[in-house]
């Protein structure tokens, strides 16, 4: 996955402004401000790889909803929490 896979859905001014960024710490900035989450695939493309284990800053598994049992989860960066793809709730 690369970066402009990943914002092609978002609106024209934010695609403009990610590729602003200079840093993957003020992309994650704009990513938090915006309030958009962050998928692992789209994390190793902006710190600049597709290999999900070099520089692993994320659990190697994911941890299953305390709410309804799914490993479906995802962690959100924007605000630092897991949220469940299944039951939406976040944790």
């Amino acid at each position: 996955m690369n970066l402009e896979d990943y914002i092609k859905d978002l609106a024209p001014e934010l695609q403009e402004k990610a590729r602003a960024c200079g840093s993957v710490e003020e992309l994650l900035a704009l990513a938090k401000d915006a309030k958009i989450p962050v998928p692992d695939e789209a994390l190793a493309a902006i710190a600049g790889g597709d290999d999900l284990e070099t520089g692993k800053c994320f659990p190697e598994e994911h941890p299953k909803c305390p709410y309804c049992g799914s490993k479906n989860t995802e962690f959100a960066y924007y605000d630092m929490k897991y949220y469940c793809k299944n039951c939406g709730r976040e944790f």
